[in-house]
């Protein structure tokens, strides 16, 4: 069990692992305690070789790890690498490339949406993944024996699980149903963190236009805080006291501190200065500036044509054993459904071959939709 604590065991690691057609990649991190996930380990496994590379080490230099994963001689596979790819990005200002995620391929050879990891390892070398390290505190130390076998199992399981995978997509004629995940995965663009769209992940927001307008600011306030200071968003403010400010409007610091949800000593100091700050310039925007959820709605479909959509797709993609969110987002089929203008996944290229163009069919009432012998079929209108 290889833990590499110290600059130059890195170097040599990785270097070894230059010859490589493709590694296998994971981390372990925790993302509760800062805004940026705090790095522990990075596991690594080559064709021959595989280590644990203490992040937290004194002294450390990761560079050697940030190359090899820009190594673009080199594939990087993960398995659900979305946070992993945003953690090395994040620490390195590069994102690694190229990559490949089995869980992406592994929606798109018949092992359901979002297959965990354990799983989709015991489906396909029957191995049992010990679950015991999980939530464990990964930055003290010194790792136990149990930590350490947990991190590499996360990277040598990952190998057979890539090979089997990429063999039955080959022998399926699939490669190209997951290429575009792939490339969206290979996009700095993906990880970019709109500050001013922060206002959308809280969950309980108000109606009103202006009330939303107050939200995205204090949102956006809050957004930038956190960031500076590596906080939690939580830490510097909660969401409900965040939706309490855009439902009361306070325009002065007096009328802040009235705010049972934030903190006396906040409202009356400095950060009260900025909040109101934040809440006028939202009271100073014309209507037509002011945000709306009507237009982010989901696209309206009449009901029976909705109900048949639904019952195409799930049988479609329970007899080819795709997952539908590799083929398209509910909100992208309602949208294509509804024939909306915009770019849509379902227009074109295999997804129009395996779906697209047969809901365009339904929905135009040129075919119905009839169950002959327990198979679904579509049946041509005179």
């Amino acid at each position: 069990m290889q833990v590499l604590a110290d600059t130059e065991s890195i170097a040599g690691f990785c270097r070894r692992l230059r010859d490589d057609a493709w590694i296998t990649v994971d981390t372990e991190f925790i993302p509760e305690r800062t805004y940026w996930p705090q790095l522990c380990l990075v596991q690594v496994a080559g064709a021959g070789e595989a280590a644990v590379v203490d992040a937290l080490a004194d002294g450390v230099d990761l560079d050697p790890v940030f190359d090899l994963m820009c190594d673009r001689r080199i594939l990087k596979v993960f398995h659900a690498g979305r946070q992993d790819l945003e953690i090395l990005l994040h620490l390195s200002g590069s994102l690694p490339n190229p990559v490949f995620d089995t869980q992406v391929a592994a929606m798109a050879c018949g092992h359901g949406e979002q297959v965990g990891y354990a799983r989709i390892v015991e489906a396909v070398t029957g191995r049992t993944i010990g679950k015991g390290a999980q939530i464990t505190d990964w930055s003290k130390r010194p790792l136990s024996r149990n930590q350490i076998a947990y991190a590499l199992e996360d990277v040598t399981c990952l190998r057979p699980v890539f090979e089997h995978l990429s063999s039955v997509l080959a022998d399926q004629g699939r490669e190209t149903w997951v290429e575009e995940r792939m490339a969206w995965l290979n996009d700095p663009q993906t990880y970019r963190n709109d500050v001013s769209e922060a206002w959308m992940r809280i969950r309980k927001k108000p109606r009103q236009p202006r009330d939303l307008a107050v939200l995205r600011e204090v949102a956006t306030w809050r957004e930038m805080l956190a960031q500076e200071r590596n906080l939690p968003r939580r830490r510097v403010m909660t969401d409900d006291a965040l939706v309490a400010i855009a439902t009361s409007r306070p325009q002065t610091q007096e009328a802040l501190k009235g705010i049972r949800l934030v903190p006396r000593g906040m409202a009356g100091g400095s950060r009260g200065r900025q909040i109101v700050k934040a809440v006028n310039r939202a009271m100073s925007l014309s209507k037509d500036a002011l945000p709306r959820l009507d237009d982010r709605q989901p696209a309206r479909v009449p009901l029976v044509l909705a109900d048949l959509i639904r019952t195409l797709i799930n049988a479609r993609c329970e007899e080819l054993g795709v997952a539908q969110a590799l083929v398209a987002s509910s909100d992208e089929i309602r949208r294509f459904a509804a024939s909306l203008p915009g770019d849509s996944p379902l227009a074109c290229g295999w997804r129009y071959d395996l779906l697209g163009r047969d809901i365009e069919r339904l929905r135009d009432g040129t075919v119905a939709l009839s169950l002959e012998k327990g198979t679904l079929k579509l049946v041509p209108l005179p």
